[in-house]
C-alpha cells in the first residue's frame, strides 16, 4: 500500500493540476464562435505533450543538460503571462487584434501547463523504471507502476467530471468558476517562481527567507488551494436557478427541460465525491505513503569550542545520517552527512531552497527528497542548486567531521 500511494498521490496531484484548468478552459472555448481558438488550443497541447516527453528523455539521458528548476521556472512564467492574458481578454473580445492576443494566451497556457505538469508526471514512472535496475517483474515495481496508472486515471476521470459540471453552467457562472480556478493556479505558480528565484540567488536576503519559509515548509498543502477552487464548481452548479418557464413551453416540454437540469447537477455530485477521495488521498494517504521518511533518526549533537563534531567512524558506511543541533534561538537545525566515495563527504542542511525544511531520507541506497520524491545524485550533495541540500561548511580534522557552530546558528531560521 505504501509503495502504491507513493506513486498514486503525486500522479493524481500533477494530473489534477494539469487537467482541471484545461477542462474548464475547453468548455469556454467550445462556446466561442470561431474554430481558430480551439485549433490553437489543440496545437499547443500537442507541442506541450511531445516536448514534455523530449525533456524527460534528455533529463534522464544526460542528467545535467537540463536544469529542472530553470525549465520549470521558465514554463511557469509563460503560464502566468498566458493566464493573465486570458483573464483580461477572454471576457471582452472586440476585434481581430484582441483575437490574436487571446490566441497567444491560449497557446501559452495550454503549452506551458502540459510541458510543466507533463514533465513532472512522466518523471514518476521513469524514476520507478530506473530504480528497478532490471527487476521489472518484481512485485514492488508492478505496485509502483500500478499506483502511477491509477493516480493518472483518477485525475483524468476527475477532470472529465469537472468538464461536464462546468459545461452545465450558464456563461456568467462559467466565467466566475474560470476566474477562481485560474487564480488558484496562479497562486501556486507564483510561489513556485519565487522559490526558484530564491534558489538561484535572484531573490535573497532575510526578508525573502522569513516570508517564504512558512510557505515552503508547508508547500505540501498548496494542492488544497486547487481542491478549494474545484469545490466552487459544484457549489456554483447547485445554486444555479432552475430554467425559466417560457410562455411557449407546454408542460411536457418544461418537464423535459427540468429533468435535463437535474441530470446536469449529478455531474456536480460526482465532482464532490471525487473531491472527497482527493482530500483523503492527500491527507491520510500521504501520511501512510511518507511513514518511511523517518527511517534515519536525527542524532542530537552539541557544540564545543565553536564547532559541532561528528566522529567519522559513525558516517563512513555510505548511508544517510541525520543530526540535529539545538540553536540558541530555539530551532532544531537538522543536517545530513553521507560518504560520497573515498574521503569525500556530502554535508548539507536537511532542507533545500525549493522544498524547504521537509528533509531527506534514504530509499534503495539513494537519497530522496521527502516532499517532491526527487532522487539526489550523491556526487552533487554539498553543492548549491535545485533540490540539493543547502551546503554546509565543514572540515575533516583528527578523525572528526567538524562544522562551525556559527554556520548552523546562521541557518536556524530555515527551520522555524
Amino acid at each position: 500500500m505504501q509503495l502504491f500511494l507513493q506513486q498514486f498521490i503525486p500522479a493524481m496531484e500533477e494530473g489534477l493540476t494539469l487537467g482541471v484548468p484545461l477542462a474548464i478552459l475547453l468548455v469556454i472555448l467550445n462556446r466561442l464562435p470561431s474554430e481558430i481558438f480551439r485549433k490553437t488550443f489543440r496545437t499547443a497541447l500537442k507541442w506541450g505533450f511531445w516536448l514534455s516527453i523530449f525533456f524527460v528523455a534528455v533529463r534522464v539521458g544526460t542528467r545535467n543538460a537540463i536544469s529542472r528548476e530553470v525549465l520549470e521556472g521558465f514554463v511557469t512564467f509563460i503560464a502566468l503571462v498566458g493566464e493573465i492574458g486570458i483573464l483580461l481578454k477572454l471576457f471582452n473580445i472586440k476585434g481581430q487584434s484582441d483575437d490574436k492576443i487571446l490566441r497567444f494566451s491560449l497557446a501559452a497556457v495550454a503549452f506551458a501547463l502540459f510541458l510543466y505538469h507533463g514533465f513532472e508526471l512522466w518523471l514518476i514512472p521513469v524514476g520507478s523504471v530506473r530504480a528497478a535496475v532490471g527487476n521489472y517483474f518484481d512485485i514492488n515495481f508492478a505496485t509502483k507502476i500500478g499506483g502511477f496508472v491509477c493516480g493518472a486515471l483518477f485525475a483524468f476521470i476527475s477532470s472529465f467530471l469537472v468538464y461536464k459540471s462546468a459545461d452545465a453552467l450558464n456563461n456568467s457562472r462559467l466565467k466566475f468558476v474560470c476566474v477562481v480556478q485560474f487564480a488558484a493556479c496562479m497562486i501556486q505558480q507564483f510561489i513556485l517562481l519565487i522559490q526558484i528565484l530564491m534558489a538561484h540567488r535572484v531573490l535573497s536576503g532575510d526578508f525573502w527567507m522569513d516570508l517564504m519559509s512558512p510557505i515552503i515548509n508547508n508547500s505540501g498543502m498548496l494542492i488544497f488551494i486547487i481542491f478549494a477552487a474545484i469545490l466552487i464548481l459544484p457549489i456554483t452548479l447547485f445554486s444555479q436557478p432552475k430554467p425559466e418557464r417560457l410562455p411557449e413551453y407546454n408542460p411536457a416540454e418544461y418537464r423535459k427541460i427540468l429533468a435535463g437540469a437535474i441530470h446536469k447537477r449529478r455531474w456536480g455530485t460526482g465532482v464532490i465525491i471525487a473531491l472527497i477521495l482527493m482530500t483523503t488521498s492527500s491527507t491520510a494517504g500521504s501520511y501512510v505513503a511518507n511513514k518511511q521518511a523517518e527511517i534515519v533518526p536525527a542524532v542530537p549533537v552539541q557544540a564545543s569550542a565553536g564547532w559541532v563534531d561528528v566522529d567519522l567512524e559513525t558516517v563512513k558506511d555510505g548511508h544517510l545520517h541525520r543530526f540535529v543541533y539545538h540553536a540558541s534561538t530555539g530551532e532544531n537545525v537538522r543536517y545530513i552527512v553521507i560518504l560520497k566515495g573515498g574521503s569525500a563527504y556530502g554535508v548539507g542542511l536537511d532542507a533545500c531552497e525549493i522544498c524547504g525544511a521537509t528533509g531527506y531520507y534514504e530509499r534503495d541506497n539513494q537519497v530522496i527528497c521527502k516532499l517532491c520524491d526527487v532522487q539526489m545524485n550523491k556526487a552533487t550533495i554539498g553543492t548549491k542548486g535545485g533540490c540539493n541540500p543547502i551546503p554546509v561548511e565543514y572540515r575533516i580534522e583528527e578523525g572528526k567531521l567538524k562544522i562551525p557552530q556559527a554556520e548552523l546558528e546562521k541557518n536556524a531560521k530555515i527551520f522555524k
